[in-house]
């Protein structure tokens, strides 16, 4: 079963999709589809040329997840299932004589054999995907045009809770999407010998951030609890125990929150043809949290503080 959703999602990918996609456009897929957040993709591709490179080296290569969840997700809570509703008290029927009590012959002559009915059959993902947006059109949900264009990718929710699993582990989860890359280019600014990031490379998220944030967590956290179930399903279909689905969820949530802000714009060194931060700190942190960086200090805290506001709308219903 893993290998054919695999098989799926790399086939959807390669139909019209571009190179790359954005991770800060990733959150809005992972919470649209029941719990889950995504951020931008590497500038690298696009960045302005350093100067002339001393070495050479090969970029390192984020290693697949394994599928074991890992410390992070391990320690995050669970997500709390909502009180059931009360059932309404049976009303009292009268007594009514069967006709059966008044045929003549046996009971083993009069009895007939129960029907049992066939389980449903589980739903197709194409019908998965209908279902959750007629639900968000149901809760008047009105996201922004760059979260809303991510609703034309199939398979929602595998790629939300695959999506989920790499943000829970510090990593981009690039190829789990079929979104554009934020307009614009990565700039720096030269003063001497010294390199910053240029601030206006910042605005190029402005727009992506401002849907994002403006999704209403309480919303959010019912779309989650009623697909639920679904959700666990297709996070069991990558190999790991569907009940650390949600805590995999919380620990999406916890690696934004715990993202560095820097500031001021970071200083810059050439690292072979590409950019790197001067900061080890910066360098060595995660690829999410290196890419939230990029956002800018104002964008950054704006994810920071909607990410804290959906797990408190999560675990407090």
């Amino acid at each position: 079963m893993r290998a054919e959703r695999d098989d799926r999602i790399m086939a959807a990918d390669r139909q019209g999709r571009h190179s790359t996609q954005t991770l800060l456009m990733a959150i809005a897929v992972l919470i649209l589809a029941g719990g889950a957040w995504l951020l931008a993709p590497g500038d690298s591709e696009d960045s302005t040329e350093p100067p002339a490179p001393r070495t050479a080296e090969t970029p390192a290569i984020a290693a697949a997840p394994q599928p074991q969840p890992d410390a992070a997700i391990r320690a995050a809570p669970d997500i709390p299932e909502p009180e059931p509703k009360p059932e309404p008290e049976p009303e009292a029927e009268a007594e009514v004589t069967s006709e059966a009590e008044d045929m003549p012959g046996s009971v083993e002559e009069q009895s007939v054999e129960p029907v049992v009915a066939a389980p449903p059959a589980a739903p197709t993902p194409e019908e998965l995907d209908a279902r959750l947006r007629r639900a968000i059109a149901d809760t008047d949900l009105q996201p922004g045009e760059p979260v809303a264009a991510s609703l034309a990718a199939p398979y929602l929710l595998d790629r939300g809770v695959s999506s989920a699993d790499q943000l829970a582990r510090g990593l981009v989860p690039r190829r789990t999407l079929n979104l554009a890359r934020p307009q614009g280019r990565f700039t720096v600014e030269r003063n001497g010998d010294q390199y910053r990031v240029d601030p206006r490379s910042y605005t190029r998220y402005d727009a992506i951030v401002a849907a994002i944030t403006a999704l209403p967590v309480n919303t959010l956290a019912a779309l989650f609890q009623r697909f639920r179930d679904d959700l666990e399903r297709a996070y069991a279909s990558l190999g790991y125990p569907e009940d650390a689905m949600d805590n995999t969820i919380i620990a999406a949530l916890d690696a934004i929150i715990s993202a560095p802000v820097a500031d001021r714009e970071p200083l810059l060194v050439t690292r072979g043809a590409l950019w790197a931060y001067a900061n080890p700190d910066y360098e060595s942190a995660s690829d999410l949290h290196r890419q939230l960086l990029r956002t800018g200090p104002d964008n950054t805290r704006a994810l920071k503080g909607w990410a804290s506001r959906m797990r408190e709308a999560l675990l407090e219903p």
